[in-house]
């Protein structure tokens, strides 16, 4: 499971396919490869269930709702799994449509996105890759959000359980965020915020792993 390419832009062509798309609002382009498998399949629920402990909300989303899908089709319909409101096809592209809810909540709570929709497209070939469209009001909170759900879904395709401090890390985005916060040294982070240091200075270093600091490999796309 890999991000190919991110780009930032309007993406005028994907517009129609999604009803809630908001006019004007410009979106994150993820492209993304995955690699099919049974244990991809059997963890589903798992994997879910565990982002579910760190974003609860992810049990609010509205899936599906006004897509413009052919909703009779039942190759192009996802169905509701018992439990879990995001819908299933039951093949690898339920990850990558689980990338795109997991981007879109975490937009809301670290950028405190009000509304944001997304779309998981999948390509003819090679049957692996996806484009993942996704509103975006920040282009560097997209990044981010974008390679932290890779993270975090990946962890978990490897792990039990996500790593101790996630929330941390989330927490700690969403405050640098909010305070445009300049001064990134993890004891007076870990003094202002009453957290311990050792966890602060995890939460910065995984915060530059995952482009939170650094936007560059953003490619540029036609608007």
């Amino acid at each position: 499971m890999k991000i190919v390419s991110l780009a930032y832009g309007k993406f005028p062509s994907v517009s129609q396919l999604h009803q809630n798309f908001q006019p004007g609002v410009k979106r994150l382009r993820v492209t993304l490869d995955l690699v099919d498998s049974v244990e991809y399949k059997n963890n589903f629920s798992h994997i879910y269930n565990q982002l579910l402990s760190i974003m609860p909300t992810l049990a609010k989303h509205k899936c599906c709702e006004n897509w413009s899908g052919r909703q009779g089709s039942s190759a192009l319909a996802p169905k509701l799994t018992s439990g879990i409101p995001i819908k299933k096809m039951g093949d690898m592209s339920d990850y990558a449509h689980l990338i795109e809810h997991v981007i879109i909540d975490l937009q809301c709570h670290i950028g405190d996105m009000k509304i944001c929709s997304g779309i998981t497209c999948g390509y003819q070939f090679p049957k692996y890759r996806f484009d993942l469209f996704v509103e975006c009001n920040d282009k560097k909170i997209g990044v981010f959000t974008a390679n932290l759900a890779v993270y975090l879904i990946e962890y978990l395709r490897e792990n039990q359980s996500l790593p101790s401090n996630s929330l941390y890390l989330i927490d700690l985005a969403r405050y640098l965020t909010e305070t445009r916060q300049t001064r990134l040294s993890s004891d007076s982070l870990a003094r202002k915020l009453g957290w311990k240091e050792e966890i602060v200075s995890w939460a910065l270093e995984k915060l530059r792993e995952l482009h939170f600091f650094n936007n560059s490999k953003l490619s540029k796309a036609k608007v």
